[in-house]
Parts: C-alpha cells; structure tokens; sequence
C-alpha cells in the first residue's frame, strides 16, 4: 500500500508547513494501519527510514495503490480496536519490546518490513 503526504499535521494535531520525517508530494509505503479506540494512524516508511517507520494521522495522505500487502494479517480487540500489519507485528507487547530493542523483535520488524516493501514494489 503507497500513499502520498498531501498535507502534514503535527504530532500535536495542528497543519504545519513542514516536519521532520514527510513531505508534501512525497509518496510513502505504509508499515501498518491502527484504528484503535482513542486514535488512528498509519506507520510509514519516513523519510528517515532508519528506525520502525513514524506514526501519522490519516488525514495527511492520499492512497496511491491501496493494494494491501501480502503479509498483513488483522487483529481485533475486544475494546473494538483494529490493527492491519504483518502478523508478527500483531502479538500483545511487540512496539513495547522493538523499542527495548528485543532481538526477536528487532528481527521480526525487520522481515516484516521487507516483506511490506518487496509487497510495494511488486507491480
């Protein structure tokens, strides 16, 4: 799935010109969509791409190909929220234990992503 940044909201909810990590125009694959009961977002590949993507509304984006990658697997919760993202990715604790940089974490982050990017390159 590619999107494009058509607007860029900070992380504090206001439209700003310019913020580290996108670009206006620029065209983006997306890592993962959460619609979780108090926010939703979508994670990116940013600008950066080192680290696991950064987290941004929606609403700043456009979808370009909305084909959904092959390795996204879904999770509902009984609080109603939904998380779309490669199936590793899904498990209770997995952002918590990346950022605490888990070895098997930190490698399934890494397969996941290049499975979303080899997904988005696929024509």
């Amino acid at each position: 799935m590619l999107v494009r940044c058509v607007r860029i909201i900070s992380p504090f909810g206001e439209p700003v010109e310019t913020y580290p990590g996108v670009t206006v125009g620029a065209v983006y694959p997306v890592l993962e969509i959460a619609y979780l009961t108090d926010v939703y977002y979508v994670r990116i590949v940013d600008d950066e791409s080192d680290g696991p993507g950064s987290l941004w509304s929606p609403e700043m984006f456009e979808t370009v190909d909305g084909h959904l990658p092959t390795c996204w697997s879904s999770a509902m919760a009984a609080d109603g929220s939904l998380r779309l993202a490669p199936s590793k990715w899904l498990r209770p604790g997995f952002w918590t234990d990346c950022l605490d940089r888990d070895p098997v974490a930190l490698a399934d982050y890494a397969e996941g992503k290049a499975a979303v990017l080899a997904d988005a390159a696929t024509p």
